[in-house]
């Protein structure tokens, strides 16, 4: 009885410590071949995660949202220049937004397409092939197809942050079920997905998801089988290929990583305070 009781408490404690999984609410999920056959949906997205809270480094609405146009970025940080993933992880505006890019896989950087009137080529060269959704910057992993998007409170840019939705745009995706968008919480779990709609005589795509709370962490964006080079130009198999447009994800909630452990230390206590008195109920006996 008394290891039953044991096993029991240490069960319960487990079940005190684990995290609940948010829910996904909806999806929102469009294509197009003009930005205007799209932007009712991004309209409605951007309106489900609230008002815009700009890009200045303060605490905004935990019901409005931030975004990211990459039109204002300098042409100095754009193509043939390598963009920086933590640039709109700053402490000053225009690039406090709270987020950053981290290549995985085979990625091994981020490019911004340039302006026409840099003198350098739109959309990468290709702007027929990959159509810009606002102004004429795109966004691209190099070398690779996969990378990483992670939250930063806006206020203090080392304190990690969560938010409850993100959506982009694609530019460029031919087929369907080719890319995905995964959504992590803190412990790197999955906690929902959606699949980007692609089609070859669409070119422009919007994909989104909103969840009942700020639980994810990352977002991770996999799949395609073409790549940018470094050099601006497409590389791998004849297949599909993407760039981004707008980025659009809820207010960066900063997460305090104290609660976890309290609640872990508190569970390790109470075990082996049943221990101990498991222990000296037996030497009672004795």
């Amino acid at each position: 009885m008394k290891i039953s009781t044991l096993g029991s408490t240490i069960l319960l404690l487990g079940a005190c410590v684990s995290s609940s999984h948010a829910a996904l609410v909806s999806t929102f999920n469009v294509i197009g071949n003009e930005p205007s056959e799209i932007q009712s949906v991004v309209d409605e997205f951007r309106n489900a995660l609230g008002p815009n809270n700009g890009n200045a480094p303060v605490a905004g609405n935990p019901n409005g949202r931030r975004q990211i146009n990459w039109d204002a970025l300098p042409d100095g940080l754009a193509d043939p220049n390598p963009f920086a993933g933590d640039f709109f992880n700053g402490n000053s505006a225009p690039r406090a937004r709270g987020i950053e890019f981290e290549a995985t896989g085979s990625t091994t950087g981020f490019l911004v397409s340039s302006t026409i009137a840099s003198g350098q080529p739109a959309g990468f060269g290709f702007p027929d092939a990959l159509p810009a959704f606002s102004g004429e910057r795109l966004f691209s992993p190099v070398n690779g197809t996969t990378f990483d998007i992670k939250f930063f409170d806006p206020t203090d840019q080392t304190t990690q942050a969560t938010v409850r939705g993100f959506g982009a745009v694609f530019s460029g995706l031919s087929f369907n079920d080719t890319v995905q968008m995964q959504f992590l919480n803190l412990a790197n779990e999955i906690i929902g997905t959606n699949n980007p709609l692609g089609e070859l005589d669409n070119r422009l795509s919007f994909s989104g998801a909103i969840f009942d709370s700020a639980e994810i962490a990352i977002v991770r964006i996999i799949g395609g089988d073409r790549f940018l080079a470094e050099n601006g130009r497409f590389r791998g198999p004849s297949g599909d290929g993407y760039v981004l447009d707008d980025f659009i994800f809820g207010e960066p909630i900063a997460v305090d990583v104290s609660a976890p452990k309290t609640m872990a230390m508190f569970s390790l206590a109470m075990i082996a305070f049943v221990a101990f008195r498991k222990k000296t109920r037996l030497s009672a006996k004795v």
